[in-house]
């Protein structure tokens, strides 16, 4: 009799010990999305921070001054207004991306607490029998 309720705890222990093992890496891979998007976040909101230093000082700049644009590795001469409206494109861009970024978050956060919940029941469930 003894024999037969360790066996029957065996299949148990190896099905939750898998489904943990699961789990771990899931999670452990979610933690690394998270931190990566968390520093896409944080990268996009200093360069969103660059560029409204970068306007701000422009303003102050007599319209006619010589102004020149990084385009990739060079710089070209741009008026004024030109420069303010690729700064402002660029904000909007980065916000736009943040947004998405935030949403992704939310989804892997939401999806590593079903995975915790499931396993729980799991475990709860193997207890009941148990």
């Amino acid at each position: 009799m003894a024999s037969s309720k360790a066996q029957q705890q065996l299949p148990v222990d190896l099905e939750l010990k898998k489904a943990f093992q699961e789990l771990q890496s899931k999670m452990i891979a979610t933690q690394q999305q998270l931190k990566i998007s968390d520093a896409q976040i944080e990268t996009l909101k200093r360069a969103i921070q660059r560029n409204v230093l970068v306007e701000k000082e422009i303003e102050r700049l007599p319209e006619n001054t010589r102004v020149y644009e990084g385009v990739g590795r060079m710089f070209m001469l741009a008026q004024i207004p030109e420069v303010k409206n690729t700064l402002e494109m660029k904000n909007k861009a980065a916000e736009s991306k943040i947004k998405n970024i935030e949403g992704t978050k939310v989804y892997l956060e939401r999806n590593m607490k079903e995975s915790e919940d499931s396993l729980r029941e799991l475990i709860i469930s193997k207890q009941g029998r148990g």
